[in-house]
This record gives structure tokens, C-alpha cells and sequence, in this order.
């Protein structure tokens, strides 16, 4: 079993996507998340989630964003009822067996993601 935890600061992502719009967010987020984090009511809080999902994903895995992983090499996506998930979009991200379990949470300043990649 492997964790990862990342924080983000919600004013510096308030900051970025107020400078740069949409072409911030397609650096690191795949469309479905980009229309995901536009259609919730706290926009920059939605971003920041994902963005901290993100590093915590890889810090799971042990990679940071090397060796093949890129941060559109998977989707911080729900499921049925709302809570995140990992959609990995290439076949070799996670080793065989292994399942990675996401929560995220986030207040009025910050945003906060664990990652627990299980089976290894």
C-alpha cells in the first residue's frame, strides 16, 4: 500500500485561471475534467481538487510526473454518487492488481487530496 497527499492553495489557482482562462486548465486537465470543473457551483475550488488529486496520484505511485506519467496520462473523474475516481487513460499506469482509492476535500483557502494506491 502506497499513499500520497497533496495540497493547493485556492487563491494561486484563482490567480492562474483569472490570468490565463482556459488555457491553463488544458495544461493539465483532460476536457471531461475541464467541463467537469466548469459546470460545479466553486469552480476554482474544483480545479484546485483536481490539480491536488493529481499530485497525490503520482506521489502514490512513487513517480512524480516521470517515467511515462504526464498529467494527462489519467482523469480525476466521479463516479454514480459523486465521489472521485481515477480513470487511468494509459494501460501500463498502475502496476497489475492494483487499485487507487482518491478522496478530496477543500474550505475557503485551500484544497486537499489523499491518494491510496492499494495492492502493491
Amino acid at each position: 500500500m502506497e499513499i500520497g497527499v497533496d495540497i493547493v492553495d485556492l487563491d494561486r489557482i484563482e490567480r492562474l485561471y483569472g490570468r490565463y482562462g482556459v488555457r491553463f486548465l488544458q495544461r493539465f486537465l483532460t476536457e471531461e475534467e475541464i467541463v467537469i470543473c466548469l459546470h460545479k457551483p466553486q469552480v476554482v475550488a474544483s480545479i484546485a481538487g483536481r490539480f491536488a488529486a493529481k499530485e497525490a496520484v503520482v506521489k502514490a505511485l512513487g513517480t512524480g510526473f516521470a517515467d511515462g506519467v504526464h498529467w494527462k496520462s489519467f482523469a480525476i473523474l466521479n463516479d454514480e454518487r459523486g465521489r472521485p475516481v481515477v480513470r487511468p487513460l494509459c494501460a501500463t499506469l498502475f502496476p497489475p492488481g492494483c487499485t487507487m482509492k482518491l478522496s478530496i476535500a477543500h474550505d475557503r483557502h485551500s484544497a486537499i487530496a489523499t491518494a491510496l494506491l492499494d495492492g502493491v
